[in-house]
């Protein structure tokens, strides 16, 4: 996600004063304008126009968000990124603070998506200074994952565990922090729910487009209007993301999850927004009954959740939970009584399963029954 808003350097505009001009104050030091010329610079932040003196409009220093030079009550982070004194009190200058804010979105995403998908627990969040931020895309290969100013995300392998990396950048605005947040997660989701097959045809401006959608729909939820519009302001994803807001409008964000699973296209087209439906679906593979390890008789829809069998080889075992089967990663809506329970499956083991209540976040080990004799 790159937010290009926030580093471009301010324009810089000379205005010549007819004779007898009522002399005013220079936004930055606020002294009196004298001469016959004064300079005007764009606040990045509130897009107004400040008008300047010669002296400060020589100043070099600038403020990381709204671009103006800055002469004093500014702070300097360690990184060398500079922020005045009024931007400095929205922005979000603790690391813990940070993390604990980024905690925070990933139940909210929980809570707001929990009637349609969950996502990934297996990441792990840290918030660095922008040297060390840039310094992951200087890593061959690195830079083709989310080439981001603000956010990085990464997926890491260990002893066949897959973990998500996420980092981002310290001191930003607290809605900025949310939404980059989001936005990251979102890209973990991808990488977790969509197949290798359909994330070589998924474009890549639709990717992103999509992880902007998410956040777009999480300042929706806080009634953010101020950062829902920056996030509609960007032109990175070349249009996409005004295209996934119409369409999840018009036909809800479960299509649009089901198309990036399985759309046909690589990118949502403005000429067409209703091929958003164009999906294929794949069919679900019988699995043998040799292959079934052992499971309980059929009965009615059990009260509470139950393994009634493991099925499959090493690595591509499903279970079946009451009425649902489940892989590793996937999640589901499981039949408990007359009710549905969203659940995730985290791990298959020998003869049990360790799942997640999706929304509580509660996580429960399933034991296989075996059917009496």
């Amino acid at each position: 996600m790159i937010r290009t808003g926030y580093f471009v350097l301010a324009a810089l505009f000379f205005l010549a004063l007819g004779a007898g001009a009522r002399a005013e104050p220079c936004a930055v030091c606020g002294e009196e304008i004298t001469g016959d010329t004064i300079y005007i610079f764009t606040d990045k932040v509130t897009n107004e126009k400040k008008h300047l003196c010669y002296s400060c409009s020589m100043i070099t220093d600038e403020c990381f968000l709204c671009g103006m030079p800055v002469k004093k009550d500014f702070i300097r982070l360690r990184d060398g990124r500079i922020l005045c004194a009024r931007d400095a009190r929205k922005c979000v200058l603790d690391p813990k603070e940070a993390e604990h804010i980024c905690a925070d979105v990933s139940d909210e995403l929980d809570r707001l998506f929990s009637r349609f998908t969950a996502f990934p627990t297996n990441v792990d969040v840290s918030v660095v200074d922008r040297v060390n931020l840039l310094a992951l895309f200087k890593i061959p290969g690195n830079d083709f994952e989310c080439p981001d100013v603000l956010g990085y995300f990464r997926p890491a392998t260990n002893h066949n565990n897959v973990r998500y990396q996420v980092s981002l950048m310290s001191a930003l605005p607290r809605s900025e922090l949310k939404s980059t947040c989001a936005h990251e997660l979102s890209h973990a989701w991808v990488a977790q729910n969509i197949s290798p097959a359909r994330r070589k045809t998924l474009g890549r401006d639709a990717e992103e487009g999509f992880c902007e959608l998410v956040s777009y729909l999480l300042m929706d939820s806080d009634n953010d209007e101020g950062e829902k519009k920056a996030i509609l302001a960007n032109h990175y994803t070349r249009g996409q993301i005004d295209l996934f807001v119409a369409a999840e409008q018009a036909h809800g964000f479960n299509d649009v999850l089901d198309w990036m699973k399985w759309g046909t296209d690589s990118e949502l087209d403005a000429d067409e927004p209703n091929r958003i439906r164009m999906v294929e679906m794949p069919q679900k593979k019988s699995v043998p009954e040799a292959a079934m390890v052992y499971a309980v008789p059929e009965t009615a829809v059990p009260d509470t959740l139950v393994l009634k069998g493991i099925s499959g080889a090493k690595g591509r075992a499903l279970v079946l939970i009451n009425d649902q089967s489940l892989a590793v990663g996937e999640s589901g809506k499981v039949r408990v009584g007359k009710t549905n329970v969203f659940v995730r499956c985290l791990e298959i083991r020998g003869d049990s399963a360790r799942v997640q209540i999706v929304g509580s976040g509660e996580e429960r080990v399933l034991s296989l029954q075996k059917p009496k004799e």
